[in-house]
């Protein structure tokens, strides 16, 4: 019975994937990276579905929605990469209006997009990146994302538990292996740390949020961190109100000092609570779980993307783990997010929802620009469960 229904489940979304693509532009489902450069978001999920939304005159201070008239197709935009990219991208270079994309299918060279003259770049292969590639595998590949130091120009990715991070400077285009790892700090037989979210402190730590080591939960109250300016890596324990175990989650850092984490799964159920902030500026971190006025509900997301812009967390798409009332094992019952919500996390004492862009439907494409199909990932059905 279990596999009769799981066959048809898989029958209607491939149905479905063909019918929207060849509808109007529908958004939604895990897998999108977020980006900030100026006053355009960008969400990018795979060359054939970037596109950016214009803030331009937005205030976020009020309920106001946006709708898709201010959503920017890039898919249109030619000369396009010839080679795949990889879905992680990163924005950097000298004045942090570039978002550098490594080739999945030539490990070192790179493609660039330009988000001033919104066009597509390439380095070619004899570029400083290679300076330095006698420090890096000959296999080598971007497997999680990227935390960019926007001042200096560096950005850090994690590639295992034995190999540490890779380094890419875009400013001298210089890709580089870093001299340590956080092997010491785990089990001997130790070696993948997968599905969890990074965030780049202003005095150059990473802290290393949730995941799993292997096939075994991360606990949130041990976080490792590396610090980018010693070299060197740690696990610190946390004090408060200890969130539960999780992947699929997000975090990111407000100016004052508090980690927001949203989301997520864990056992095959959304995680819980939905919401928590880890406060950085005290000594041990303290977790708390935080007033939050949601007028939707229940809304737990996992496989989605959030940024900060202002006092905002704005979180995109993945799937809606809230409305499924199996465990999410039955992946096919839950729901793909096709919109945008913010989050005011201005006010410690009290965080409020609110709708940002929405995704609807009906919706008439913009004039003059390609409609852009739905990716339907089947990314979030693998790992899901810690």
């Amino acid at each position: 019975m279990h596999l009769s229904k799981l066959i048809i489940s898989m029958v209607l979304r491939i149905l479905n994937h063909i019918i929207l693509a060849n509808c109007a532009i529908i958004f939604g489902g895990d897998g999108y990276s977020s980006l900030l450069a100026g006053d355009k978001l960008y969400y990018f999920n795979y060359i054939g579905n970037f596109f950016y939304v214009d803030l331009t005159d937005v205030s976020l201070d009020t309920n106001t929605v946006i709708d898709r008239t201010k959503w920017i197709d890039l898919t249109v935009i030619r000369p396009q990469p010839t080679n795949s990219i990889s879905r992680y991208p990163l924005l950097s270079g000298k004045d942090n209006y570039k978002i550098f994309f490594f080739n999945t299918d030539d490990n070192f060279r790179i493609s660039v997009f330009d988000t001033k003259l919104n066009k597509w770049e390439t380095i070619d292969q004899d570029s400083k990146v290679f300076l330095k590639r006698m420090q890096i595998p000959n296999f080598w590949s971007v497997s999680s994302e990227w935390v960019s130091d926007k001042k200096i120009g560096k950005s850090y990715t994690f590639q295992s538990i034995s190999e540490g991070l890779s380094i890419f400077d875009s400013v001298n285009l210089e890709l580089t292996q870093n001299t340590s790892s956080p092997k010491n700090l785990f089990g001997e037989f130790a070696s993948s740390y997968t599905d969890f979210t990074q965030v780049l402190l202003p005095n150059g730590q990473i802290l290393f949020i949730g995941g799993k080591i292997d096939n075994k939960a991360q606990s949130m109250d041990n976080i490792l961190i590396y610090n980018t300016i010693t070299n060197t890596w740690q696990i610190t324990n946390t004090v408060g109100e200890m969130p539960g175990e999780r992947t699929k989650h997000t975090a990111v850092l407000t100016t004052d000092g508090r980690i927001i984490v949203f989301g997520g799964v864990s056992n095959l159920l959304p995680a819980s609570p939905d919401l928590s902030v880890l406060d950085i500026s005290k000594s041990p971190y303290e977790w708390s779980t935080p007033t939050v006025e949601n007028p939707f509900g229940s809304l737990i997301l996992g496989g989605h993307t959030s940024i900060m812009v202002k006092n905002f967390m704005v979180s995109a798409f993945g799937i809606n783990a809230s409305e499924s009332s199996e465990p999410i094992t039955e992946i096919f019952t839950t729901s793909e997010n096709k919109n945008v919500y913010k989050l005011d996390v201005s006010d410690p004492l009290k965080y409020k929802w609110s709708l940002f862009i929405k995704n609807d439907a009906d919706t008439p494409t913009p004039t003059g620009s390609n409609p852009i199909t739905t990716n339907i990932s089947d990314s979030f059905l693998q790992n899901k469960a810690i």
